[in-house]
């Protein structure tokens, strides 16, 4: 049975246990779950957590590259581990930013994002330009203001209205389709659409991620 590994780099199991809640492999495969070891960093929230996040995960997830067909970093972000993780395998290695802006282009229109803090409506809207060379299909990166923890730890009427808010200024800013810009995001699609009605599609990274790894094994690559 193939199996894909999904890995969340930083050292929250919250965040890894939100992951299994949603995700359900197809019958033939199988999904295990890697947390970021011991002395990581809890949350990924700048370029410096993103480094040290991927030098901590890569020695650990090095012995285990043989054991897994697909891999797949649950990190909203143009994280460092993606790219470690392919100088090391030729298997398919994914992260959900770039899986969630693949399948935003598939449904066509303009797609943005909505995402944790401030900073990363900069580091976003680079990793954008980076990957696709331009900004056409792109109607930005909207901030709610609350950490990846904050997103369990705060009230369900404070994270719904916070994500809501940052939706509604996605959309009138010409979007069509909505990403959650956080693996602590996934399974919270009801926020957007209470805000912004069922005519905005919105895209989970992580889902979307581990559904093009299946069809690439699938298909033998």
């Amino acid at each position: 049975m193939p199996s894909i590994l999904v890995i969340n780099p930083n050292s929250s199991c919250s965040v890894s246990d939100t992951l299994k809640e949603i995700l359900r492999p197809p019958t033939e495969f199988h999904y295990d779950y890697f947390t970021g070891p011991e002395g990581g960093p809890l949350q990924i929230d700048s370029v410096t957590t993103e480094i040290t996040s991927a030098a901590n995960c890569l020695p650990a997830l090095i012995p285990l590259l043989d054991k897994y067909e697909g891999f797949l970093v649950a990190c909203y972000s143009d994280h460092p581990l993606v790219h470690c993780l392919k100088e090391q395998t030729s298997k398919p290695v994914l992260g959900i930013f770039q899986a969630s802006v693949l399948h935003s282009i598939a449904l066509g229109g303009k797609f943005a994002i909505v995402t944790t803090v401030k900073i990363w409506e900069v580091l976003l809207n680079d990793a954008v330009r980076a990957l696709l060379g331009s900004e056409t299909l792109f109607a930005g990166t909207f901030s709610t203001g609350l950490g990846v923890l904050e997103l369990h730890d705060a009230s369900a009427d404070v994270v719904s209205q916070r994500i809501g808010d940052a939706a509604i200024k996605a959309v009138a800013n010409g979007a069509s389709v909505i990403c959650l810009g956080c693996a602590g995001m996934a399974g919270m699609e009801e926020a957007i659409t209470k805000a912004v009605g069922h005519k905005i599609r919105v895209v989970d990274g992580v889902v979307a991620g581990v559904e093009i790894l299946v069809g690439l094994i699938r298909s033998g690559h």
